[in-house]
């Protein structure tokens, strides 16, 4: 009887646990932000050492700026180290959107790697924020 009782007390406190964790599980598909919806960034290598640097934003609602304020490209040295070789600013940013789209190219060396760090910024009449994403490494 008392086996019982143990068996049947732990049935109800594991499916209590399990109830309980149901409400988590949506609370992290929720967005971080609530200017930023999406984003994307990628390089791609184009052949005899060019690069090309994309990105794409989505935001929450429709945004009086919206786009990337910063474009940094980061280069492999010898030492296995990345050093920032070119930055592009400015022309980045749509008004009154809800999506922005830009592609930068650079002039890089065949058979060396790069990544580059974009910095998104978004901003309505209540506020701003900017968002920080980096590309995977890849070889030009």
């Amino acid at each position: 009887m008392k086996r019982k009782l143990i068996r049947l007390f732990s049935s109800v406190i594991c499916c209590l646990m399990f109830v309980a964790a149901v409400p988590l599980a949506n609370a992290t598909a929720t967005r971080a932000s609530n200017y930023f919806w999406v984003t994307e960034v990628w390089g791609t290598p184009l052949g005899d050492g060019e690069i090309a640097i994309e990105f794409d934003v989505g935001s929450t609602h429709t945004m009086q700026q919206l786009g990337a304020t910063e474009i940094v490209i980061w280069e492999q040295q010898n030492n296995g180290s990345y050093e920032d070789v070119k930055t592009f600013s400015g022309g980045m940013l749509d008004r009154n959107t809800t999506s922005a789209y830009r592609m930068v190219t650079y002039q890089g060396t065949s058979g060396t790697k790069y990544y580059a760090t974009i910095a998104f910024y978004a901003k309505d009449s209540e506020g701003s924020e900017y968002l920080y994403r980096n590309t995977s490494i890849f070889t030009a």
